[in-house]
């Protein structure tokens, strides 16, 4: 087992306290660095913020670099004066497999949603040190999250079923089908925004839904092939849809398919520089878009890391980001890491974000 999953509570007399942990990796003093780590940013949220969120932090300092997902909840303690307090439950992987966590954040946060519950109604801090068996075992089972994905599905939606990774998608054929815009497509696949594929023929809806998905080549995005319901577009990545369902969606990106148009959407020039290199080396489109995504994570994984250390270190190590990478690639790693952390979204939009700093400069 590669993985641990922890549980956390955060008070202003002790801070970080690991009330639970598996330690297939990590040592007691790693646990302590990891639960400590995950209160920075709770310093720049208000308490109601800091109910039912969910946030990403690298974990560089350990003996093996690791990145979590953390989900943010509040529980009652046994304190007259503060009878709330944070806790977190985290999930840690190898840094090396942030393209597959971020690829189950909507399974993780899933089933953190339901042990987060069950705290809350059977455990108060201060009254007893440890969880129960029942809830320990639940904490433990969320290791397990990734391994039974359609049961997940089937649990957040009952009406999405999520198509697995096939033969039938191709990245020629996709390039065919969209002669313009096409960055706005791999630009809005790299930022986590749905994809909505609309059109007569759900043949070729499929086959748009599947080559669209080998996009981030390492990862399988989640993908509804064809429905003709009203369905939440965060459901999904990539979502096949019915064409008198295209006014139900003025916002999301869409391919009409029968026009071979791309509709809606933002302009990447990141996408375009990668799009780019793809059409000088067809033969290597897969190894190219797997370092652009590599590094778009990467990239993001720096930002939200930034937002751990004290205030006044903040600015020089932003400036060390923007001095070493392109500023195409921080625009797109910016809307990533701010989509996946709600919890620093705005200091992120603000304090790194090219565009702000493109405005600031006007005065």
């Amino acid at each position: 087992m590669d993985r641990d999953v922890l549980f956390c509570v955060f008070t202003k007399q002790k801070q970080a306290v690991p009330i639970f942990y598996t330690k297939h990796n990590l040592s007691d003093s790693e646990v302590a660095q990891v639960a400590l780590k995950s209160t920075m940013p709770l310093s720049m949220m208000t308490s109601s913020e800091l109910d039912n969120t969910e946030a990403i932090l690298p974990f560089s300092g350990l003996a093996e670099k690791r990145i979590g997902f953390i989900f943010l909840f509040q529980i009652n303690q046994n304190d007259p004066v503060t009878p709330h307090c944070v806790a977190a439950l985290i999930y840690l992987m190898p840094h090396e497999q942030q393209a597959f966590l971020y690829s189950k954040i909507p399974f993780l946060k899933h089933t953190a949603e339901d042990i987060a519950s069950k705290i809350k109604q059977q455990y108060i801090y201060g009254e007893r040190k440890l969880l129960s068996n029942e809830l320990q075992s639940s904490v433990n089972n969320w290791l397990v999250t990734d391994k039974d994905t359609t049961t997940h599905v089937q649990i957040i939606e009952k009406r999405v079923t999520y198509s697995e990774r096939t033969d039938e998608g191709n990245l020629d054929f996709l390039f065919s089908q969209i002669k313009k815009n096409d960055d706005k497509l791999l630009g809005a696949i790299y930022r986590g925004n749905p994809v909505l594929v609309t059109g007569e023929s759900q043949v070729m809806i499929d086959l748009i839904v599947h080559s669209i998905d080998l996009l981030i080549p390492q990862i399988i995005l989640r993908k509804v092939s064809f429905t003709d319901d009203v369905l939440d577009p965060k459901q999904a990545d990539i979502m096949g849809i019915s064409k008198n369902l295209v006014k139900r969606y003025p916002q999301e990106l869409q391919i009409d398919s029968d026009k071979k148009q791309v509709k809606n959407g933002q302009t990447c020039n990141y996408s375009k520089e990668v799009l780019k290199q793809i059409k000088k080396e067809p033969n290597r489109a897969e190894n190219i878009l797997t370092q652009a995504y590599t590094q778009i994570l990467e990239v993001a994984n720096l930002l939200i890391d930034v937002f751990t250390y004290p205030e006044e270190e903040r600015e020089q190590l932003i400036v060390n980001v923007r001095n070493q990478h392109d500023e195409t690639l921080i625009e797109v790693a910016v809307d990533l890491a701010a989509k996946r952390n709600p919890l620093i979204r705005e200091l992120l939009f603000q304090q790194v974000s090219s565009r702000f700093m493109d405005w600031m400069d006007g005065f």
